[in-house]
């Protein structure tokens, strides 16, 4: 019988002691979870715009960021609808007459365009920037206009243009399309409306938002190789390139009313 109390009671006690230790441990987790959260808290407060932009690009799939191990950036310039980045490292010179020295060297010229939230690597060529890829969960965790001192983004409603629209019907040898006057619109609401309700084969591959500048979004998915966007002065051509033929799309503004002209080219 006193075998049995013993038994019993260093059981007992053991199960009482990894209960603490459960305890003890859950405790510290919580409190390094605390602790990592107010760090985040903290960093975030103190994040400015330089270094919002450069957890940006870090996020991003920039070739520079593959040769460099350590990567500086620069706001060369801010706007409303651009913002010009620098992006530089260090080197150490130690041969100079004058002591050590450190120079800066620039890897990459980069614009993000705040409207239509894209990162552009203009380096190779500023007239045919690539569109590079990055977390998009850093612009929703960090309102990066405040930081930067941008105006807050406007909410605009959705509202339809086609309820004045007179349209003509394009027909040539390989090639089919249509040519239509929207009155009262704007070429934004025009090319929005056009993306949104797929008024164009293949809507879904294009930008959301009318683009600034010219670029090449590379597409290679359902036989589309890639999209040129040319905008001019109150006007866009855009080329959306196939294997089997190219789709042209124009947008005119013409005074109070926007000129939309979709041709399909068959090869």
């Amino acid at each position: 019988m006193k075998q049995t109390l013993i038994v019993f009671f260093t059981l007992l006690m053991l199960n009482c002691q990894k209960a603490a230790d459960k305890t003890e441990i859950t405790e510290a987790v919580q409190k390094i979870e605390n602790s990592e959260a107010k760090k985040d808290l903290t960093e975030e407060a103190n994040l400015d715009c330089e270094g919002f932009f450069k957890k940006i690009v870090l996020s991003s799939n920039l070739t520079a960021l593959k040769s460099y191990k350590d990567i500086f950036l620069r706001i060369e310039d801010i706007s409303e609808t651009k913002i010009v980045l620098e992006i530089y490292v260090k080197n150490t010179d130690s041969n100079s007459p004058t002591g050590t020295r450190i120079t800066e060297n620039t890897v990459a010229w980069l614009h993000f365009l705040p409207d239509e939230e894209r990162l552009l690597d203009i380096t190779s060529d500023p007239e045919d920037p690539i569109v590079l890829s990055f977390d998009k969960n850093i612009l929703k965790s960090n309102n990066y206009r405040n930081i930067c001192g941008l105006s807050e983004k406007k909410s605009q409603k959705e509202s339809s243009v086609t309820a004045n629209v007179n349209c003509k019907e394009i027909k040539g040898t390989m090639l089919q399309g249509e040519e239509c006057i929207i009155s009262g619109a704007s070429l934004e609401k025009v090319y929005e409306e056009m993306v949104q309700k797929s008024l164009v084969r293949d809507a879904q591959f294009l930008v959301k938002k009318l683009p600034k500048i010219a670029t090449t979004q590379k597409i290679d998915k359902n036989g589309i190789i890639d999209i040129k966007y040319k905008p001019g002065n109150n006007k866009i051509d855009i080329e959306m390139f196939y294997e089997g033929g190219i789709t042209e799309i124009q947008l005119v503004k013409q005074g109070h009313n926007v000129k939309r002209k979709i041709v399909y080219n068959l090869d």
